[in-house]
């Protein structure tokens, strides 16, 4: 790829991702990252016979927003994956593909968002559409289009690297990111909430077996019936002490909640169910 079409679809990808400021980086096959930071698109022309050098000779060329930003990656995704994404809402502001038939998508969120939301986020995408869960959070880099994938095992039948290209850049912000960014800080809420309380490992009373959710899920006298089976273990865990906190943790990590719908939706389950055998157990005077 020539130098003046390799900057060409660095500028589209820098305008589609829409960040004053980026990180860009060239990790050697000795595993040593270097790092230019906070760059603007000014200094592209300048970086650009950098990044060339260094690409030619092995390196990986990555970029990433610089700073807190509303950005998430979504790496090692299929073109179904990507497919998928749009039917639901989710519509990249950049797709790249990295290899054949490999691809990184970019999602562009309504406003910036903090560390913890930023990771989250990009947690809940990748469990929504699949990709590498190890890229999933708020400071991880992508690659930048037109360089090698330098990565061996993804060199094409001709022996040669393939080279990153940009495959989609529309720079648009997804349909549904009110209502995910509403799910999103409600898990942040709750996590935060849970730290807040410096409750055990486990949950369980000093000296109290406690048989697990799973073993309701299976026991056969539910014949399958899961909300049965949650609603047994919850009044058999509320009679032995545990904590109503734990309970609906234990329910909402239990099993797949999704056909229930939003994750709102699947935490008024597992509130529902709580209070209800809560309810039996110690029923109001």
């Amino acid at each position: 790829m020539s130098a003046s079409i390799a900057e060409t679809e660095i500028r589209r990808q820098l305008a589609a991702m829409g960040c004053a400021r980026v990180d860009l980086g060239a990790l050697s096959q000795s595993g040593r990252m270097i790092l230019a930071e906070y760059c603007s698109a000014k200094v592209i022309s300048t970086a650009l016979r950098w990044l060339r050098r260094e690409n030619a000779q092995g390196a990986h060329i990555f970029i990433r927003p610089s700073g807190i930003h509303r950005l998430s990656l979504v790496d090692d995704l299929t073109a179904d994956a990507i497919a998928m994404m749009k039917r639901t809402g989710f519509e990249p502001a950049l797709v790249v593909e990295t290899s054949p038939a490999n691809f990184q998508a970019w999602l562009k969120h309504g406003r910036i968002l903090d560390q913890a939301t930023s990771t989250t986020a990009a947690k809940e995408l990748v469990r929504h559409f699949g990709g590498d869960p190890s890229s999933a959070d708020w400071r991880h880099f992508g690659r930048l289009a037109g360089f090698t994938n330098q990565k061996p095992r993804r060199r094409l039948p001709n022996g040669l690297q393939p080279f990153v290209k940009l495959r989609e850049c529309t720079g648009r912000i997804y349909a549904a990111t009110k209502e995910f960014l509403d799910d999103i800080t409600f898990i942040v809420a709750q996590a935060e909430a849970k730290r807040a309380a410096h409750r055990s490992v486990d949950g369980h009373p000093p000296g109290v077996m406690i048989k697990s959710l799973r073993a309701f899920h299976d026991d056969p006298r539910y014949a399958g019936d899961l909300h049965r089976a949650d609603l047994a273990w919850a009044i058999y865990a509320a009679s032995r002490g545990l904590s109503e906190q734990t309970i609906r943790e234990a329910i909402l990590d239990g099993r797949d909640l999704s056909k229930k719908g939003r994750l709102a939706r699947q935490h008024d389950y597992a509130e529902r169910t709580t209070i209800k055998a809560l309810t039996i157990v110690q029923p109001p005077r």
